[in-house]
């Protein structure tokens, strides 16, 4: 059973109502119900009648009427806002999963246009590392004894060195060029 979301407040006391309502009245009720309730009136039926069972004796048939187009118009707001909230919520929920799918092809296209953008950096870089791991400079770098290990390899100080080297070099191209 839906709890209205109404403060207690906004509701009329019976003592207050006042004779009937106008034809005019009654027949605009009718059509905003007629509006609003389309495809709502069964379920609509159990929640009205418990309210309505203590009123019956003390109304007229025509306040008794009113008083229930009033509920049923005040519960279909209260369900239509609450359905227009947990729409909202659903699409922030739900949101960001189309943005994903459609930033797949566009995260795409920016990579390609990246490695376009950057092409000459990549092949830059990739020359450098072709070149500085040759046999003709590891042979260099064998001469030198603080880069040779026991087993006659070279060792790590070398590899980080020729990475300083790629590097560096790297940026005086890139800074001259470029």
């Amino acid at each position: 059973m839906m709890e209205s979301s109404y403060p207690m407040s906004n509701e009329t006391s019976i003592g207050s109502l006042s004779g009937g309502i106008s034809d005019e009245d009654a027949k605009l009720v009718d059509s905003i119900l007629n509006d609003l309730g389309q495809g709502q009136g069964p379920q609509q039926a159990p929640q009205q009648a418990p309210q309505q069972a203590p009123q019956q004796g003390q109304m007229s048939p025509q306040q008794q009427q009113q008083m229930a187009q009033q509920q049923m118009a005040q519960q279909q707001m209260a369900q239509q806002q609450m359905a227009q909230h947990q729409q909202a919520m659903a699409q922030q929920q739900m949101g960001p999963g189309p943005q994903m799918v459609t930033q797949g092809p566009q995260a795409m296209d920016g990579l390609m246009d990246s490695i376009k953008g950057e092409a000459k950096s990549i092949v830059i870089v990739i020359f450098l590392s072709i070149l500085l791991n040759l046999d003709q400079v590891n042979d260099i770098f064998k001469k030198i004894k603080l880069f040779v290990s026991e087993s006659g390899g070279l060792n790590m100080q070398c590899v980080f060195t020729k990475a300083l080297l790629i590097g560096s070099l790297f940026f005086v191209i890139k800074s001259k060029l470029l």
